[in-house]
């Protein structure tokens, strides 16, 4: 289950480190996740700034055609001792400045372990950000659920929900990053994780989130909060 739960919050950051602006001016060119042989990488730390994991995200292959651009992305997932947790390909796509995200691609059934009977599946909406951003905005919520089935009779083994709720813009911020610094806009919103094993329900766990998100880059920094205390957080590290 942790290890799932951990597998889980790092595919959606990826989620919302590939948003872009739904009704942007930002084209399809100037997102910088879809250039040939483009790498991203982010680090994790805890609260006492102690490491405790790296992702990176490298495009594969670009394929464009007219104003839509389709990328397949190799994505890897490290732990704190720097051995490699999960890895998989997922595709995204732009059509006219807004991305899409093949969000099944992205569980690695080799990877996983004891769960390599299991099948996987995920779905949910995109994280958008519109094009005005304002300070006070109020954003659209999202849901994003992962099952796990049986291969055997497809029985439902577990279930996991993210909801995020309350997204409000609070104003623009300049950030620095290991990558850089940048003109972001700080958002913060609330998330429940609700579990559910072989029908029953499971512990969850509630928290709060602040990012900072940079068009054309996506979000270069995300605080989770549990009772207004910090529990980890992640920065942009590289971009090349």
């Amino acid at each position: 289950m942790l290890m799932l739960r951990k597998t889980v919050t790092s595919l959606i950051y990826c989620l919302v480190l590939l948003a872009v602006p739904s009704q942007a001016q930002t084209t399809c060119a100037d997102y910088q996740l879809l250039r040939e042989n483009a790498t991203y990488e982010l680090l994790s730390y805890n609260h006492k700034d102690k490491p405790t994991g790296r992702m990176t995200y490298h495009v594969k292959e670009v394929d464009r055609s007219g104003d839509k651009v389709q990328a397949t992305i190799h994505s890897q997932v490290y732990d704190d001792k720097g051995k490699l947790a999960t890895e998989g390909d997922f595709k995204i796509g732009c059509e006219g400045g807004s991305i899409w995200m093949d969000m099944n691609s992205l569980m690695n059934q080799g990877q996983m372990g004891a769960q390599q009977n299991m099948e996987m599946t995920m779905q949910g909406d995109r994280m958008l950000y519109p094009s005005n951003l304002q300070a006070g905005q109020k954003l659209e919520d999202g849901i994003m659920t992962m099952e796990m089935k049986d291969k055997g009779n497809s029985q439902s083994m577990m279930t996991m929900v993210m909801k995020v709720t309350d997204r409000t813009v609070e104003g623009k911020e300049s950030i620095k990053v290991p990558a850089g610094t940048y003109d972001s806009y700080k958002i913060r919103y609330n998330t429940e994780m609700e579990n559910r094993a072989m029908g029953m329900k499971m512990p969850g766990m509630h928290m709060e989130t602040v990012e900072y998100f940079v068009p054309e880059v996506g979000v270069v920094r995300s605080e989770a909060y549990r009772n207004g205390k910090l529990q980890s957080y992640t920065v942009l590290s590289k971009i090349e």
